[in-house]
Formats: structure tokens, sequence, C-alpha cells
């Protein structure tokens, strides 16, 4: 019942238990929850956003036992097996602290009007929490608390414009979001993550000693990264083509490649790179354009070893490999490209004997949106990396 906009009434629920999704979001003359007078054991996922509910009736606890999904404005009750809560714009938050599920996997408080002290203190109880999503609030400081969410995931600071410095990040972080953060002059040093692998801080100083400490890290590991952030890497070349010489020794000195792609202040388009096997030794010409202040760098490692599975890509190949950004791409003329090896600290060795696990990059995010996807042309024999954000 999505965008019914007149609806003023809903009739009273029964006899549906085997109902999914129960949708009303954006019903906005609806005053009052129906009425469930049976039990709903197959509703998972319940959307009252922007409606004028203010109260949900003790019959959702009742009789919606199995509720994974709840996304609403104003009060709710505690749901034993709630998992997504989405509070995204609820500017009267913090006037009535509510006491969160234990069993939430993923809270969103976008834009809540939250500031100091306002972030109810028993998010450090939620054990099973793997994303927590606190963008464009306007706290300056974190509790200390969610350093200690075992399971934390992803957070998301991005436009918290007065956040004046990062707290101490939780054991198993792999994605770190703090885009326009314009009150944070300085990111401290993030190689003590061991499973951070994705980090954005555009418009952000320090951005080249984050990428730095990180590739240090996952290149050991033999895992993904991409980073995000302005201008890293100033004196690199880019191109509309890019074409590698690998040297004999590159199977053992060298772990992965390093992608830069410069780009205008659009950071959530998905790129397509595509790999080829090259004959020709001739080098592009360098890519032209005046880059704007607000342009941006995104920088990716791809270790050897997730390319292992491509039949002409192996240790003993010794010819040149170009890269070049897919033509389908309508700003394709507005990015450069930048490729490099990366020297290798702890050797990986032969590329069969140590397959990468992509389980480490933990990359839930969204659900239909994969960081990076690798597919292999038996046709062309080329390789193709879609790179999204």
């Amino acid at each position: 019942m999505k965008w019914c906009s007149a609806l003023k009434r809903f009739p009273p629920i029964i006899h549906m238990k085997k109902l999914k999704t129960l949708n009303l979001g954006f019903c906005h003359q609806l005053q009052q929850f129906p009425d469930i007078q049976s039990n709903m054991d197959s509703l998972v996922t319940l959307n009252l956003q922007h409606t004028c509910i203010k109260i949900i009736p003790p019959s959702v606890a009742r009789f919606c036992t199995n509720l994974v999904s709840l996304y609403l404005e104003g009060s709710f009750l505690l749901l034993k097996s709630l998992k997504d809560l989405n509070f995204k714009g609820c500017l009267g938050l913090q006037s009535f602290a509510p006491q969160f599920p234990r069993s939430l996997r993923k809270l969103d408080l976008r834009g809540c009007n939250l500031g100091d002290g306002d972030i109810p203190s028993n998010i450090c109880e939620l054990l099973n929490l793997q994303q927590l999503n606190l963008r464009g609030n306007n706290f300056s400081r974190l509790h200390s608390g969610i350093s200690r969410l075992p399971g934390l995931k992803l957070l998301n600071l991005s436009h918290c414009w007065n956040l004046v410095e990062l707290p101490d990040l939780p054991s198993r972080i792999a994605i770190l979001k703090a885009d326009d953060c314009r009150s944070l002059k300085t990111v401290r040093d993030l190689s003590d993550y061991k499973w951070l692998w994705k980090v954005s801080l555009w418009r952000m100083i320090g951005g080249e000693r984050v990428l730095l400490s990180m590739l240090e890290e996952n290149a050991v590991k033999d895992r993904f990264m991409s980073v995000l952030s302005p201008n890293v890497q100033p004196s690199s070349i880019y191109t509309k083509l890019v074409t590698l010489q690998l040297p004999h020794n590159w199977y053992s000195d060298f772990s992965g490649f390093l992608l830069s792609l410069r780009a205008p202040d659009s950071h959530s388009d998905t790129y397509r790179i595509v790999i080829k096997q090259e004959m020709s030794t001739d080098h592009p010409e360098e890519f032209k354009k005046d880059w704007g202040e607000y342009d941006y760098e995104r920088v990716g490692y791809v270790p050897f070893s997730s390319l292992r599975h491509i039949p002409w890509f192996t240790p003993t190949y010794t010819q040149n490999i170009s890269f070049q950004i897919a033509d389908d791409y309508n700003h394709m003329n507005n990015t450069g490209l930048n490729v490099e090896l990366v020297h290798s600290k702890s050797k990986i060795g032969d590329l069969n004997e140590h397959p990468i696990h992509y389980s480490e990059c933990w990359d839930e995010e969204c659900e239909d949106n994969k960081t990076f996807e690798i597919t292999y042309d038996s046709k062309s024999s080329e390789i193709q990396i879609s790179w999204g954000w």
C-alpha cells in the first residue's frame, strides 16, 4: 500500500498467517495502526515510514513474533526477533531514548539530529549489531562503548559536520565511511584494524597515510582493498589506457595491482575495467584534464590470487598487460586511470597454493551490489573487474 497518500484507515488484519511483508510507507494520512486479531508468524518486514502513526499497539508484539525488519517514525515495542531497525530522519529520537532490542544486526539512525550524549547508552549492549549508520547527525564525539561492539562490521559517519575525531573502532570493523566530515581534520592510523579493507574519506585530509597503512596490511593478507579519498596521489599520471610490462619476477616479488581512478565529484559510480593481454609496448599519452577541487580518487588493491582462475594469468606469463575503463560508461571521458604493481613484503609464492578467501572481505552493505566482481570472457580472453562503491 506504499504511497497511498489518501489512505486514512486500514481494516483489521484477520487470517493472514502467510503474509510476509506489510508496506504502508508514505501513507501520510494514516494515523492508526491496523488492529491485528490473529497470529502473523510469517510477517518479517513492516514498513511504516512517513505515516502519522504514533503508537504501535501491543498486538504487534503479541502476534508478529518473527518480525525481522521494522521501518518507522515514532515509538516501538521490543520485538525479540528484530534484526533491522530504520529510524532515518526521526528528529525526535533523542527525546524518548528507546531501548533497542539486543537481536538487532542493522541500526539506521541517519539524520536524527543526535548531538553529544543523545545516542542511547544501551547501543553498546547490541552484541549482534553488524551495521550502524549515524550519517548526518550533530555530535562531535561518539560514545566510547561503540569500540566494544564485537560484531560491528560497518560504521557510517558521513556528513557528521561537527565530528572532531574518529572514535576507537571495533576490532572487526570492515567498512568505514566518513565522507564530508568538515570538522574532522586528520585521520588516525588505521593499520591496527586487520579486517578493515574499505574506507571512504571523501573531502578529508590524511587520505594518503590511510591508504599506505591499509595497503601494507591488506597486501600481506592478500585481500582486496578500496579507498575513496581526495587526491591521495597527486603526482600520479592518469591515462585512458594503461599498459604494464610485467617483469620476469612479477609473481614472486609483487603481490597485486593498485588501481587508481581519478574522476569528478560523483563517487557513487560503478566502473568496469577491462584487462587484456597486450602485444604493444606503446606508452599512452597523459590524460589532459583540469581536475577540480572536489574531484576524488578511488584507489583499489586487487591481489594476484583473485585472478588465479584466469587461464592465461599464470606465473610464467611475461607479456604486457593493459587496463582500460570500459567505453560503455558515459563518464569515461572525464575519468583517468593509473595502475601500479605492489611490492610484496611477505612473499606469497605460487598463486595456486594461496587461494584468496573472499569471506574475509565482509561486503554485505548492499545485498545486490558487491565492491569487486571479477569475470572472465573466454571468447575474448578479457578480464573484467566491476568496481562499485
